[in-house]
């Protein structure tokens, strides 16, 4: 596993911990939850307006 740094705004932040919380998880844990559901769509950055 690696470790990294990842600074977000505060508001995300607290954002992120509430849909956390409401599934049960750690704040780590929905963000590799997040991760891993948005590279399986395979949807095009381009697409995104990224």
């Amino acid at each position: 596993m690696v470790n990294f740094t990842f600074r977000i705004p505060e508001d995300l932040y607290a954002q992120l911990k509430a849909l956390a919380t409401a599934d049960d998880r750690s704040v780590n844990a929905e963000l590799l939850y997040l991760v891993r559901r948005a590279l399986a769509d395979g949807e095009p950055r381009s697409a995104q307006g990224a």
